[in-house]
């Protein structure tokens, strides 16, 4: 299994996020012979329950993340991240959840960029963006290796 490990960055105080940082970034991993390999894109989703009777908001989890990863599009994985667990599903799920009705998407972000071989290692860089704009929001970066 690989080991993957996301970083999460944040600008100086002062200066924003911008698609010339992610252009920089990306120079930089093709600057020390990185092979960009294509595009990559994920979903990550957050999801809020639709209780129609108050009393069972004990019996559901008050919110949960659900992502969609590149390399498994047959799965879906939520995160509750009270409970601390992952579950994993099948890709159908949200067609499922959409026709119960019983949580609601609060966010929806997406996650995409282009994928390159550096070595023995796996780089994936891209911007997040909102599911329904083009307004840039970060830029996530993403190292997995790939044990033999």
């Amino acid at each position: 299994m690989p080991l993957k490990r996301v970083f999460f960055w944040q600008p100086n105080a002062g200066s924003t996020v911008n698609s010339q940082i992610l252009n920089e970034v990306s120079q930089c991993v093709e600057s020390i012979n990185g092979v960009k390999e294509g595009r990559w894109k994920a979903t990550l989703t957050f999801y809020k329950p639709m209780l129609r009777d108050q009393a069972l908001s004990a019996e559901f989890p008050r919110e949960f993340i659900g992502i969609s990863l590149p390399e498994q599009p047959n799965k879906y994985y939520f995160v509750l991240r009270f409970n601390k667990i992952v579950l994993e599903s099948d890709s159908s799920i949200q067609l499922i959840m959409e026709k119960l009705q019983s949580y609601k998407s609060r966010v929806a972000l997406n996650f995409e960029g282009f994928q390159y071989q550096l070595g023995d290692f796996q780089l994936r860089v891209g911007k997040v963006v909102p599911s329904h704009s083009e307004n840039l929001r970060g830029i996530v970066m993403e190292i997995g290796f790939q044990a033999l």
